[in-house]
């Protein structure tokens, strides 16, 4: 390695002590920059200062050549590579650390905006349930009440008519009372569509079955359901069963409205701590990544199913049918 010369003239000595000084005050800054230009801007202008030259250039390699023999110019020069080196170093790192933690920093952002979407959906959900629930209650219990009541008044006027010989008065008392039943029935499942008292009274099994039983009298379809009968079906929190009684609906009714199929299928299984739903088709059919999809209610089905820590996954091809699968923990 080679050693710094020895001057004896004053001269020399000053000039050399001042180029020390040069040195050190150089590496000082380039070991203060952070910014990897910088660095090198600061030793490139180090190296001219403290070489005395008017010039000077660096070129960034892969390796340092060095020749063995080394001037005093050299010798400062290569002491400040050194310092310059560490800066270097300093500065990838520092840079290094600043791409991390903008990573870092836009993760926790994007947890944070998806966490409070996910409340804020929680949020939205559970009152629609509270008002779906006070909806159906009232048009229960209110609604319900009053058109039995106006039942129970057309027939105490229905026996003194068809004893009149007004036929036109006995046909229109008796056409009144139709509608009036007609009118009864569509509340009744107008409010067990908005909240299904039996979900909330006896579970999820018995709830899915009137779900299907309705769904095949109001269309037509043939609808077969098997729900398994564990008991984590009748345990499992008020919110799951919710979630995937909400699921069913929605694709029986997407089954009913679009998928123009005589025969349809609900199948719900329990077993290793989750619950698995299928709801079946032999319709025509749909592509789940094209355009209509999008009206299909598909986004809301996989929300609620995301809220209870579930996934809805549709399987279907234009010809084929339509598979609807849910999968919930249930423990």
């Amino acid at each position: 390695m080679s050693e710094f010369p020895v001057r004896e003239d004053t001269a020399s000595l000053e000039l050399w002590s001042a180029r020390m000084r040069v040195l050190l005050s150089r590496a000082l800054d380039v070991a203060s920059e952070h910014d990897l230009p910088a660095v090198l801007q600061q030793i490139v202008e180090g190296a001219a200062e403290v070489a005395g030259a008017r010039y000077a250039a660096i070129g960034v390699d892969d390796a340092e050549k060095q020749d063995g023999a080394h001037s005093a110019d050299e010798a400062l020069i290569m002491a400040l590579a050194a310092f310059a080196a560490s800066a270097i170093e300093n500065a990838e790192l520092v840079t290094a650390e600043r791409v991390h933690a903008d990573a870092v920093a836009r993760q926790v952002a994007a947890e944070e905006s998806e966490r409070a979407r996910r409340d804020v959906l929680a949020a939205v959900i559970a009152a629609q349930e509270s008002e779906r629930a006070r909806v159906s209650r009232d048009l229960h219990d209110d609604i319900g009440q009053a058109l039995t009541s106006v039942l129970l008044g057309l027939r105490l006027i229905e026996g003194p008519a068809q004893n009149e010989p007004d036929d036109d008065l006995v046909r229109r008392v008796d056409e009144l009372r139709q509608l009036v039943v007609d009118a009864l029935r569509r509340t009744r499942r107008l409010a067990f569509e908005l909240r299904p008292t039996v979900l909330d009274d006896v579970g999820l099994a018995p709830a899915l079955a009137r779900l299907v039983a309705d769904t095949a009298e109001r269309s037509g379809l043939i609808v077969d359901a098997v729900v398994d009968s564990a008991p984590a079906l009748g345990e499992m929190p008020p919110e799951v069963a919710t979630a995937v009684y909400r699921v069913v609906q929605e694709a029986l009714t997407n089954v009913v409205r679009h998928a123009r199929a005589t025969n349809a299928s609900v199948a719900v299984t329990a077993a290793a701590g989750r619950l698995r739903t299928l709801v079946e088709d032999d319709g025509i059919g749909f592509d789940p990544t094209g355009p209509v999809s999008g009206h299909l209610g598909l986004k809301g089905m996989k929300e609620r199913a995301e809220l209870v820590g579930g996934t809805v996954r549709v399987v279907s091809t234009p010809g084929s049918g339509t598979t609807v699968v849910l999968e919930v923990p249930i423990a």
